[in-house]
């Protein structure tokens, strides 16, 4: 009979990590994303590039105009380190049952570690950090949020965020109020957009739209916003490796990425002679502000 170790699917534990982190791409694609699949450090640092739009000049012919796109950016601090773990003891799960929950409670711990990643960075957008004009936040009541705010948001958005990218997220209750609104349900049901099935809100006026039901308050009755991407910053790598697999308790231990964006984390396995496996998933991220590229929803 194969141990419990053995019957562990380490293919589908790939798979299930790379599915849970594509979940939460268009969250973290909202933002400048410096990804490193290199081993680092508590403290250690890593370049988020900022790349902006060149600006038209004058040309002469024969000669090339002056630079005025290069690429910029700051170096992020990888401050936080965290990782998650859950377990099975011996007797109390089967060999047969193992692979599907082992799997599934990798990727938990991943969703949750992005998570982790996200509710950070969204901490930075307060007024003190992006303005508190009139052009630098729209203000409505969930109850009465519709389809015309979100284009009074885009309409904002387009006259103060100078980048070509930009994505909307909404807490719960702004998403539940504009996906609720019968015509728009409608025009998103004919375009294929099956909202009210899937339950993913789909890109609305050519921003990249998503709910995310954690969105902090920031002391602000804050219920969403629109970023340019270069508004926060966000710095992603996996930690340094100093055991491998087959040393000391640990039976696996490898980097998992995810194959599109890069993002990489540490998976480790360990077992003991008492009949417990252990897992736990890994990573080290920093968060900054960027530019002052975020139009804010707030309540009234």
């Amino acid at each position: 009979m194969a141990s419990t170790i053995g019957t562990v699917n380490e293919a589908l534990v790939d798979d299930k990590v790379v599915e849970a982190l594509r979940y939460v791409m268009p969250m973290l694609n909202s933002f400048s994303l410096g990804i490193t699949a290199e081993g680092k450090i508590q403290s250690d640092v890593v370049y988020v590039p900022i790349a902006t739009d060149p600006t038209v000049a004058s040309k002469t012919a024969g000669t090339i105009v002056s630079a005025t796109g290069t690429v910029a950016g700051t170096s992020v601090t990888l401050s936080n380190f965290y990782g998650a773990g859950w377990d099975v003891n011996e007797g109390k799960m089967s060999s047969r049952l193992l692979p599907s929950y082992w799997a599934d409670k990798a990727a938990g711990a991943v969703y949750v570690l992005a998570k982790q990643v996200v509710d950070a960075a969204l901490a930075l957008i307060t007024a003190s950090n992006y303005s508190d004009t009139d052009d630098d936040k729209l203000s409505v009541a969930p109850g009465d949020f519709g389809l015309s705010d979100v284009a009074l948001l885009w309409e904002k958005a387009e006259t103060k965020i100078k980048q070509r990218q930009r994505s909307l997220g909404l807490n719960a209750a702004y998403a539940a109020a504009v996906m609720g609104e019968s015509n728009v349900a409608l025009v998103y049901s004919n375009t294929g957009n099956n909202f009210v099935q899937s339950g993913i809100v789909p890109q609305m006026i050519g921003m990249n739209t998503w709910a995310y039901g954690a969105f902090p308050s920031n002391s602000e009755n804050l219920g969403g916003a629109v970023f340019g991407k270069a508004a926060i910053l966000v710095g992603v790598a996996p930690p340094d490796q100093i055991l491998s697999s087959g040393e000391g308790d640990i039976i696996e231990r490898r980097l998992i990425t995810e194959p599109d964006s890069g993002i990489t984390a540490m998976y480790t396995s360990t077992a003991t002679a008492g009949g417990n496996l252990a897992g736990e998933v890994a990573l080290l991220y920093g968060v900054a502000k960027g530019q002052n590229a975020v139009v804010r929803l707030v309540t009234a």
